[in-house]
């Protein structure tokens, strides 16, 4: 899974980053939302892990800007500011969950490993809807043709009964 975390605390995005690195996921950090941004239009992660309050574009703005890309990326967002700032705000933006800070590590790891799994799950879903509709079409276009195969040979009485 590609997971991208954006903090504006450079210190905060490593250690965040810093439990999944060792596995096999590609975790990459940015401290400018405006630099994720473009970071996402090149290569959409799978799970997008941010700061809601943050200069030039907060976190909430950033989680809408990744869904015109790829509208069933996973989106965590964390803040400190819980006053400001609701579950029903998060999930509008489009995120999944909210995380408080300070954050407890345990509580970071089994959030993101849901999104993940989450993501996981979509993925195939989405694959094996792709599996059907070949299936789908090409058993139709078979029937297409047995069907073109049959008009032509009775069109030229081949297939009349005498």
């Amino acid at each position: 899974m590609r997971i991208l975390i954006v903090d504006d605390d450079e210190a905060v995005a490593e250690l965040l980053a810093s439990f999944y690195a060792s596995e096999a996921h590609e975790v990459t950090t940015c401290t400018s939302p405006l630099e994720a941004v473009g970071r996402i239009a090149a290569a959409p992660p799978d799970v997008l892990v941010t700061d809601i309050v943050m200069a030039q574009l907060d976190g909430l703005s950033l989680v809408r800007e990744a869904h015109k890309v790829d509208k069933h990326l996973e989106a965590v967002v964390i803040t400190g500011f819980a006053s400001n700032y609701t579950l029903e705000d998060v999930l509008q933006a489009g995120a999944s969950d909210l995380i408080l800070k300070p954050i407890r590590m345990q509580e970071f790891r089994a959030r993101i490993d849901l999104a993940i799994g989450r993501r996981r799950a979509f993925l195939a879903q989405a694959s094996r809807q792709r599996e059907m509709q070949t299936t789908s079409t090409e058993m139709i276009e078979g029937l297409q043709r047995e069907l073109e195969d049959a008009v032509k040979q009775s069109a030229s009485g081949r297939g009349r009964l005498t």
